[in-house]
C-alpha cells in the first residue's frame, strides 16, 4: 500500500515537472519566433521570393542539424523508417508546408493581418481535437481562448478597434488561414510522434525531408520568378530564421507540443504577440503604452484558464499525451 502511494506520488511528480518543462519550451520557441514575421516581412523590400527563402532557411537548419546531430540520427536509422510514413508526412506539413505558405502570405498582405489571422490557432487546434478524437472542450478552455485572442487582437491593432473595420480580406489572407491552419495540425500531429525517436534525430530527419519536398518548389519559382539575390542582408536573414527560428524555435515547439499537449500549446502561441511587442520596446526603443499591459495581461489569463489543471489531473494529462 506505501509501495503503491510512493508510485503514485512519484508519477504525479514526473507529469507535473513534463507538463512544466513542456510550456518552458512552448514560451521558449515562441520567443525565438518573435522576429520571424518582421524578418519575412522585410524580404519584400529585398526582393526575396517566399519559396527561395524557406528553401535556403532549412537547406541552412539540415545542415546545422546534420553536422552536430547527424551520426545520433544515423544509429536510429531503423526506427525512423518504421515510422517513415508519420515522419515524411508531418515533414510535408510542417517544414515545407507551413514555412512556405507562411512566408507567402507575409509577402501578399499587411503584417497585422496576417498576425491577427494567426491569433485563432487555439481555437483551431481544439476543434481539430474535437472532430478527430471528439475531445471535450470545456468551458474554461472557451474562456481561456477568447482572453487569448482578445489580448492578442489589442497588441496588434494597437487599441484601436477601429483597425478592424479597415481590415479586408484579400489573397495573403487567404494564404495567412491555410498557414495557420496547417500550424493546427502540426500541434494536433505531434502527439504521435515516435517516443523511440529522440527530438533531435526527429528534427534532423524532417529538415532533410522538407528540404527534399521543397526543392521543386524552389525550382519552379526560380524559372518563373528568378533566383534569389544573394546580399549581406539576405544572407542575415536567412542566418537568423535558420538558427533562431528553425533549429531552436521549432525544436523547442515540436517537443514542448509533444510534452504539453497540442491543446495547451497553441494558446502559447498567442505569446508572439507579446514578446514581439517587448523587443520592439527594448531593442528599438518603442513606448509601453496601456495596450501593451491590457493585452499581455488578457493573453496570460487566457493562456492560466486554459491550461491549468488540478495536480490530481496532471498524471492523466501527461499519460494522454505520451
Amino acid at each position: 500500500m506505501i509501495d503503491n502511494s510512493r508510485y503514485i506520488k512519484s508519477s504525479s511528480t514526473f507529469a507535473r515537472k513534463r507538463l512544466l518543462s513542456g510550456y518552458g519550451l512552448l514560451v521558449l520557441a515562441v520567443l525565438m519566433w518573435a522576429g520571424n514575421s518582421t524578418v519575412g516581412r522585410a524580404t519584400v523590400d529585398e526582393n526575396i521570393p517566399p519559396l527561395a527563402f524557406t528553401f535556403w532557411r532549412w537547406v541552412t537548419a539540415f545542415l546545422i542539424f546534420a553536422t552536430i546531430f547527424g551520426a545520433r540520427t544515423w544509429r536510429q536509422r531503423n526506427e525512423i523508417l518504421l515510422h517513415w510514413k508519420f515522419v515524411a508526412s508531418f515533414a510535408l506539413i510542417s517544414v515545407a508546408g507551413f514555412n512556405a505558405v507562411f512566408y507567402i502570405a507575409l509577402q501578399k498582405a499587411p503584417a497585422v493581418q496576417v498576425t491577427l489571422i494567426q491569433s485563432i490557432l487555439p481555437v483551431l487546434v481544439l476543434l481539430i481535437g474535437l472532430a478527430v478524437l471528439r475531445e471535450r472542450i470545456d468551458g474554461k478552455q472557451w474562456l481561456g481562448i477568447v482572453f487569448s485572442i482578445a489580448g492578442a487582437a489589442l497588441i496588434v491593432t494597437r487599441g484601436d478597434i477601429g483597425v478592424l473595420l479597415t481590415l479586408q480580406l484579400g489573397e495573403g489572407d487567404l494564404w495567412a488561414l491555410a498557414a495557420v491552419f496547417i500550424w493546427a495540425w502540426q500541434a494536433f500531429l505531434m502527439r504521435w510522434k515516435p517516443k523511440t525517436i529522440d527530438i533531435m534525430s526527429f528534427m534532423t530527419t524532417i529538415a532533410l525531408i522538407g528540404v527534399i519536398g521543397l526543392f521543386p518548389l524552389y525550382l519552379y519559382e526560380h524559372t518563373i520568378v528568378g533566383p534569389m539575390p544573394v546580399t549581406r542582408n539576405s544572407v542575415l536573414f536567412v542566418l537568423y530564421v535558420a538558427v533562431m527560428a528553425s533549429v531552436i524555435g521549432t525544436t523547442c515547439w515540436n517537443e514542448g507540443t509533444y510534452r504539453a499537449g497540442s491543446a495547451r500549446a497553441g494558446y502559447f502561441g498567442n505569446l508572439f504577440f507579446i514578446f514581439a511587442s517587448a523587443l520592439a520596446i527594448v531593442i528599438l526603443g518603442e513606448d509601453l503604452f496601456w495596450y501593451h499591459i491590457a493585452g499581455t495581461t488578457c493573453v496570460l489569463v487566457g493562456i492560466w484558464l486554459a491550461t491549468f489543471r488540478r495536480s490530481s489531473n496532471l498524471t492523466k494529462t501527461a499519460s494522454a499525451n505520451d
